[in-house]
C-alpha cells in the first residue's frame, strides 16, 4: 500500500514509516525540515534498503504550506490507501500559527483537519482507504467553541487536550460523513511513549517508540482497520474517549468551525 504519514521525522511517526516500509508498503514522509526528512529517510533505507521512500515538507503551523503540500502531492498522481495524521506538538508558552490561530490547536487539529480534507477526493477515488488519527488519552472532557483561540488565557496542558480532544470529534464525524464510502477512520492513544512531546509536557520518558507504533501500525495493515470505523483504539483494541467525544452537536459544531477557519484563511 501507500502510506502518508505526518510529523515521520521523529518518534512515533518516524518508527512507524520504519516498520511500514520493513513490511515492504510504500511510504510518504512528512516534516518541516528537509535536513530532517533527508536524514529520516537515509535511516528507513539503512534497514529497509527496498524501501520506497519520499519525502514532503511543510510547517503544520502554516495552512499554505499544508495545502502547498497537498497540491504537490496530488500533482504526482500516486495512489494513496492510507494517511496516518500523527504530527504533535506541546507548546510550553502561547504562540500563533501564521494564520493567528493558538498553535497547538493550529497544528495538532486544523492542519491535520486541512490536510485530510483537501486529500479526500483522492482518497475517494482509492478502492479503498484508511485515515487514522493519533490523538491520546489525555483528551479533555468539555468543548469551549468561544475559546479555541485561548480566549480565556493559556495553559499548555488544556490547550494539548483540547487538541487531542478535537482529534476525536473530527475522527467520529468524519466516519459518520464516511459511512456509505470505502473508507474508514479511526483514532487511537498510542501509549505513553518517550517522545519529545511527553518530554516536553511532563519531563518524562517513556515506552519504546515501536510500542508507539504498534497501533498505527495495526490500524493501517489489519483487515480489522478496514472493517471498522469511527472507534478510538488503546492498544489495538477498541477503547471509549470521553464522553464529550459522542456528542453529535461538538462533532458538528466543530466540523464547521474548522471548515471555516480554513477557507477564510488559507487561500
Amino acid at each position: 500500500m501507500n502510506i502518508f504519514i505526518t510529523g515521520a521525522t521523529d518518534g512515533i511517526g518516524k518508527q512507524t514509516a520504519l516498520e511500514l516500509a520493513l513490511l515492504g508498503h510504500t511510504v510518504f514522509i512528512h516534516g518541516r525540515n528537509p535536513s530532517r526528512l533527508s536524514e529520516t529517510k537515509d535511516w528507513i533505507l539503512s534497514q529497509a534498503p527496498n524501501a520506497i521512500i519520499e519525502s514532503f515538507k511543510a510547517d503544520f503551523a502554516s495552512l499554505q504550506e499544508v495545502k502547498q503540500m497537498a497540491q504537490t502531492f496530488l500533482s504526482k498522481n500516486k495512489p494513496l490507501e492510507v494517511l496516518i495524521n500523527n504530527a504533535g506538538v506541546f507548546e510550553k508558552k502561547l504562540t500563533y500559527s501564521a494564520e493567528g490561530f493558538e498553535r497547538t490547536f493550529a497544528i495538532n487539529h486544523l492542519a491535520h483537519f486541512y490536510l485530510t480534507y483537501l486529500f479526500l477526493p483522492h482518497l475517494k477515488s482509492q478502492a479503498s482507504a484508511r485515515i487514522i488519527n493519533v490523538a491520546s488519552m489525555a483528551q479533555a472532557t468539555s468543548i469551549n467553541f468561544k475559546a479555541l483561540n485561548a480566549e480565556n488565557g493559556y495553559n499548555p496542558y488544556e490547550a494539548y487536550e483540547l487538541s487531542k480532544l478535537c482529534n476525536i470529534l473530527f475522527t467520529f464525524k468524519l466516519a459518520r460523513k464516511l459511512k456509505d464510502s470505502s473508507i474508514t477512520v479511526n483514532t487511537l492513544h498510542p501509549g505513553v511513549i518517550g517522545t519529545k512531546v511527553l518530554y516536553a509536557g511532563w519531563g518524562m520518558g517513556g515506552s519504546s517508540w515501536h510500542s508507539g507504533a504498534a497501533t498505527s501500525i495495526y490500524l493501517a495493515t489489519s483487515p480489522e482497520g478496514s472493517e471498522n470505523t469511527g472507534h478510538y483504539y488503546i492498544d489495538k483494541q477498541k477503547s471509549q474517549a470521553a464522553k464529550a467525544a459522542y456528542i453529535l452537536k461538538n462533532q458538528d459544531t466543530l466540523w464547521k468551525k474548522s471548515l471555516e477557519m480554513c477557507n477564510s484563511t488559507a487561500k
